[in-house]
């Protein structure tokens, strides 16, 4: 495909939503600096929001890879020390769940690993895939949404540390996915694929949801957005300190992850999720435009699971072609609102 490409970054026409200034900037560059702009202004409250997350608790989820890690080294560092807990879904790379057990073990904070029934799990992969939808990764990040909501409360505390952050992750076009909150969806894909109702996993539907934030009053503090985050200096403190090993890639610690956005996008969907990666750390000073063209003219390295070519014969549905719930949005910005 032969897209413009943005002037600063490697963003260009394969995101829908992309426009360009005068200049040939993207309109990703300017919500990234604007992003980053804010958590600039934020960083002074630091010190506030470490005794509130002490005295109300934390639990953090862990993946083996960079983000989840560095969080988990600084609030140790900090005096938190989180209630920890790992998906089990079967597509762990070994590297990750050596990197957690070395995490654990030298920071000594209480952990739990957290399985789901891998035939049911599988089933609903399948069923994505067979729906032909860009973002086959949503069984994931729901299951591990709703785990997180339930280990919250199980525990008592108030506070969810994530490794998300805009350092690394400023850009992201919503037109290469679809929230994965939206259990409605969920269902209807798992119907349309199987002609069965879903059942045997944890999910979290939109009352549930609001009952954890609303009632519960669960928050999600995003740690890494109150510090310089800078990745490869993360790693290199992450190998240092715990014997951290890299496994190349950002997300790349899945298997599943790993083969979703380096090959099934890449190939179905001609999405280059390193695009949008790479542009994330350009705005955050962290890549130079030239370094990131030069990676891009390499097609993306993945792990063969055998179904490449199958993959590639399923229909391709818009998320318009199965119901959604369009309250999502507006309740969370209600919910925002009184926070």
């Amino acid at each position: 495909m032969d897209f413009k490409f943005c002037s600063k970054c490697v963003m260009d026409g394969s995101a829908e939503e992309i426009t360009f200034d005068e200049n040939g900037v993207c309109n990703f560059c300017h919500q990234a600096q604007n992003a980053l702009k804010e958590i600039e202004e934020e960083k002074q409250n630091l010190p506030k929001m470490i005794e509130r997350i002490k005295k109300e608790g934390c639990i953090l989820g862990l993946s083996g890879g960079v983000d989840s890690s560095t969080v988990l080294h600084l609030a140790v560092k900090l005096g938190i020390k989180p209630f920890c807990f790992s998906l089990d879904n079967g597509w762990n790379e070994p590297k990750a769940d050596e990197n957690i057990s070395n995490l654990v073990k030298k920071t000594g904070v209480p952990f739990e690993k957290v399985s789901v029934d891998p035939d049911v799990y599988k089933e609903l992969q399948s069923a994505f895939i067979k729906a032909g939808l860009p973002n086959i990764e949503i069984p994931t990040d729901h299951i591990l949404m709703a785990i997180t909501y339930k280990m919250a409360v199980k525990h008592g505390v108030k506070w969810i540390l994530s490794g998300g952050n805009v350092a690394t992750e400023s850009i992201m076009p919503p037109s290469w996915g679809y929230s994965a909150r939206d259990l409605k969806h969920i269902k209807a894909v798992y119907k349309w694929a199987t002609g069965e109702k879903l059942k045997g996993l944890p999910v979290c539907g939109l009352l549930k949801w609001n009952w954890y934030r609303w009632f519960k009053r669960l928050k999600t503090f995003y740690l890494l957005d109150y510090i310089d985050y800078n990745r490869d200096k993360a790693i290199e403190l992450l190998e240092k300190e715990y014997d951290y090993k890299n496994y190349g890639e950002k997300h790349c610690e899945s298997t599943w992850t790993w083969w979703f956005q380096n090959y099934y996008l890449y190939t179905k969907f001609g999405i280059d999720k390193r695009k949008a990666h790479f542009s994330s750390l350009i705005n955050s000073g962290q890549m130079t435009r030239e370094k990131a063209m030069e990676l891009l003219a390499y097609r993306p390295v993945y792990p063969e699971l055998g179904i490449e070519k199958k993959v590639l014969t399923y229909h391709k549905h818009k998320h318009e072609d199965f119901p959604m719930d369009k309250w999502y949005g507006r309740i969370s910005k209600f919910v925002n609102f009184f926070k």
